[in-house]
């Protein structure tokens, strides 16, 4: 005997469950025993077809939850990677805050040991490449800022203003070509001009050939140039050359790293400081 392809069986299945309901709606309105029995009959003969659709309905639901399940997992691990990225970002800033805060508390120290007749500023944007080497601050003459004023920072000189607008200042940094500062050597008085050279290290120059001018000598500004006061910060010579002409070749490491620059004092006045390096005390002839 041919077998029933799945297909014809289920149109017989469907035909008889069709035919059985056609019997249930005559019995009612008929009622009695024989509705009764034809019920039974039907009951009986779509059976099969309850048990596969409940079956195929189990299994359907069973893959709902599984992919919601699925779904539920991402949403909880994008939540869980979100929380970690606020995480950090709080940590971040509160680490930036803790530096911001440990750089104002040494400005205010430099303040009021070094420079009590200044205002601070904060750094808006800086050119360091090339020759040309400034930065701009967010003080300006609304806040008494002129020209020609000394610009230091914790550590040592970062240049003088050149540029004034009513809320902000041009800086040039004593690491470009067109600055100066007037430096002596604290150890053996020996005086020159520091000169900036762009990328390349910034020079003392007009120094004598016979001048006491060591590698590791540290050299501060003298107030001699009526911009920067006495004692501030230049930098450390790296390099004594061959005197050219009368003067000694001598390269120097600048104090400030002018990259790392973020706050800075503004002087109001050029008065000057006695204090220098407590290691380095000052020489007397």
């Amino acid at each position: 005997m041919a077998a029933v392809s799945p297909a014809r069986a289920n149109a017989l299945l469907l035909g008889v469950m069709v035919f059985a309901q056609l019997l249930l709606m005559a019995a009612a309105v008929r009622g009695g025993r024989v509705a009764v029995a034809v019920s039974a009959v039907a009951g009986a003969a779509s059976a099969p077809a309850v048990s596969v659709e409940r079956s195929a309905s189990g299994i359907l639901v069973e893959v709902v939850h599984f992919f919601r399940d699925i779904h539920a997992d991402e949403l909880d691990s994008v939540k869980a990677r979100l929380e970690v990225t606020r995480v950090s970002a709080e940590l971040q800033r509160t680490q930036e805050l803790a530096q911001e805060n440990v750089r104002l508390r040494r400005l205010l120290g430099m303040r009021e040991d070094l420079a009590p007749r200044s205002i601070g500023a904060s750094v808006v944007t800086a050119r360091l490449t090339g020759q040309s080497r400034v930065m701009l601050v967010d003080r300006g003459s609304a806040d008494g800022v002129r020209p020609d004023m000394a610009v230091v920072a914790w550590g040592g000189a970062v240049g003088r203003v050149v540029g004034v607008d009513k809320g902000f200042a041009r800086i040039r940094l004593l690491s470009d070509p067109n600055s100066g500062a007037s430096g002596v050597v604290p150890r053996s008085r020996a005086e020159g001009m520091i000169v900036g050279r762009g990328d390349d290290p910034m020079e003392m120059i007009y120094v004598p050939k016979y001048a006491d001018v060591v590698v590791g000598d540290r050299i501060v500004t003298s107030g001699l140039d009526g911009v920067f006061p006495r004692g501030f910060g230049l930098g450390r010579v790296t390099v004594v050359g061959e005197p050219v002409g009368a003067s000694k070749t001598i390269r120097l490491e600048p104090q400030v790293d002018e990259r790392s620059v973020e706050d800075v004092l503004i002087l109001l006045e050029p008065s000057g400081t006695k204090l220098l390096s407590p290691d380095e005390p000052e020489a007397h002839p």
